[in-house]
């Protein structure tokens, strides 16, 4: 509503209670009380009961539209337009709860194969879109439950060859209709447990060529794993692993595309919603790649897996290939690089690969604490371990040891300075050997307290 002069006087009965703002399409609850309906709609997600009168409001409860008041308010815009008071539009018949339970009467009648059939998962997808009550409905009937039954069918399907076109389809919609209206957390701790072939299903689909699906697989199984059983991710299927790894090598290597997830449902086509728009997916799926990885390898066993997996090269690919601004992305990549440290193996890859003592020190500093705390960990954990000569020169090349120098001398915790300065100095003897080491100042760093380091920094900055 625009109100270009503040003289006008708006009717008490024309706002909503919420939104303290006129309302354009006016419903009413169960109490009587009336509310635009965006406004109440977006309150009962949240809490089921009256903003007003605090009187419960069932979550299958129909919002009566106010159709007198809506024309009493289009009339008045009407009489104002003069002054600049913008009339509100006929507001159109929401699709709503009707079509929503009709679709799940049809699921629980027919089960998983309903969702087969030519327009039942392309009706439930337009219905989905259409906001978030009727997301809320479907987790109510268990559609989530049901679309990934008919994910774990199709897979099975594939496997056999049978209908491989039409099948690849269902597969499709199924997935992109679970990633929008997602798992309610109090079924994704339990869905692992109660069917194994999901595991098995997801990774089928993970191994596959197409790479929005791999997108949408991943962030489900970061949702069905996050609150369930430790055991199920020590022992989860090396496959997974594969295809997680596989996804991060083939994003470092993909353009940077902006693109929506087009649907090949007609009805919802042109409206691109947020949830399935390409890159946000992209970056979804990224944050739970990694949290996947970093959750992980928290067991030896899977360290070693993913290690053999090449993960240790595609995190560090990955992160070369950032622009360095993600900065959950790169607390997760250093999370798991330090986790996969701690194996041999693991540190014998991140000195093989070109990039990686370079990439580290590059991302050590100005990104936040988490960031330079995982970075001095690796950096600390590969000096002890791996001391040869090559390591120590190349920490001198890429500028690990004038990084070092500056964690020394900034304002940052203790805890990393004497990190540093542990690193610093188990191997002074070997870089005070090189020229392009300030030797008087490395062992100035050295013998000072961090209390003598940060009150010269503070000179420094005039503070």
């Amino acid at each position: 509503m625009d109100h270009k002069h503040e003289e006008i006087e708006i009717p008490s009965y024309f706002v909503c209670p919420i939104s303290l703002d006129i309302m354009k399409d006016p419903v009413i609850a169960v109490s009587g009380i009336t509310y635009d309906r965006e406004s109440i709609g977006k309150w009962l997600e949240k809490v089921h009961s009256c903003p007003v009168t605090k009187q419960p409001i069932p979550s299958d409860y129909d919002l009566t539209p106010n159709h007198v008041l809506r024309r009493l308010i289009q009339h008045w815009c009407v009489e104002n337009a003069e002054r600049g008071v913008v009339r509100i539009p006929t507001p159109r018949v929401p699709p709503g709860k009707p079509s929503v339970v009709e679709e799940i009467k049809n699921l629980k009648k027919f089960g998983v194969e309903a969702l087969g059939r030519e327009d039942t998962l392309k009706n439930l997808e337009a219905l989905a879109m259409e906001g978030e009550t009727n997301r809320r409905l479907m987790h109510e009937g268990a559609v989530h439950r049901s679309l990934i039954s008919f994910v774990v069918k199709c897979t099975h399907r594939e496997q056999e060859e049978e209908g491989q076109r039409r099948i690849k389809g269902k597969l499709d919609e199924s997935l992109r209709l679970l990633h929008l209206i997602g798992v309610p957390l109090n079924d994704a701790r339990t869905i692992l447990m109660e069917d194994d072939r999901i595991l098995q299903a997801l990774s089928l689909v993970l191994n596959q060529q197409n790479f929005i699906n791999k997108s949408y697989t991943i962030v489900l199984l970061r949702n069905l794993t996050q609150n369930t059983s430790s055991h199920i991710l020590e022992r989860l299927n090396p496959e997974i692993l594969k295809g997680i790894i596989g996804f991060l090598k083939e994003l470092a290597t993909r353009p940077n595309v902006t693109d929506t997830a087009q649907s090949s449902n007609p009805r919802v086509r042109n409206k691109a919603p947020s949830k399935l728009d390409y890159s946000f997916v992209i970056k979804q799926a990224v944050i739970a790649a990694l949290m996947t990885l970093l959750e992980t390898s928290s067991w030896s066993r899977n360290r070693t897996t993913l290690v053999d997996l090449g993960a240790v090269s595609q995190l560090i690919e990955l992160e070369i290939s950032s622009r360095g601004d993600e900065k959950r992305a790169t607390e997760l990549v250093l999370g798991v690089l330090s986790r996969l440290c701690c194996c041999a193996d693991g540190r014998a890859e991140i000195l093989a690969h070109k990039g990686g003592i370079a990439i580290v020190t590059k991302r050590l500093l100005g990104l936040s604490l988490a960031a330079d705390d995982r970075a001095l960990s690796i950096l600390s954990t590969v000096s002890k371990f791996s001391p040869e000569k090559v390591v120590v020169e190349e920490m001198v090349c890429v500028g690990t040891v004038e990084k070092l120098c500056t964690v020394m001398r900034v304002e940052c915790s203790w805890s990393l300075k004497e990190k540093a300065k542990e690193i610093l100095r188990d191997h002074f003897d070997e870089w005070k050997k090189f020229p392009c080491v300030d030797v008087t100042m490395l062992t100035k760093l050295l013998s000072s307290s961090p209390e003598d380091l940060l009150a010269q920094f503070y000179s420094q900055v005039n503070v």
